[in-house]
């Protein structure tokens, strides 16, 4: 199942905002994007919903909150089937444009 454009930037959005919070010293050696596809993937299969799904997600990476928008998670609650499928089949892609978009909003707060 594609996702379409707008859906994808919103889980995204969501993603980066999460990746960025993370303190990945705490971490250990592990790569980030091993680490953080990992967390994603289970917290995945632990919710069967977003907000579910953000709790596990958080937790698992040893988060006590992020800082998002409560109307974008809403949005994607709607949709909850289709993003909870391409949060458990598209890991790795998610991923990759998570931390991708995490360093643009640093730059863009930054510049």
């Amino acid at each position: 199942m594609e996702l379409n454009k707008e859906l994808e930037e919103k889980i995204v959005y969501i993603l980066a905002k999460t990746y960025m919070r993370v303190d990945w010293k705490k971490m250990g050696k592990r790569s980030a994007y091993d680490v953080f596809q990992h967390r994603l993937k289970v917290a995945s299969y632990r919710g069967n919903n977003i907000k579910t799904f953000l709790e596990k997600l958080c937790h698992g990476l040893s988060l006590q909150s992020i800082s998002v928008d409560p109307q974008i998670i809403e949005e994607l609650e709607n949709r909850k089937e289709e993003v909870m499928e391409a949060l458990r089949t598209e890991s790795v892609y998610l991923t990759l444009k998570a931390a991708k978009q995490s360093k643009k909003i640093r730059k863009e707060k930054e510049g």
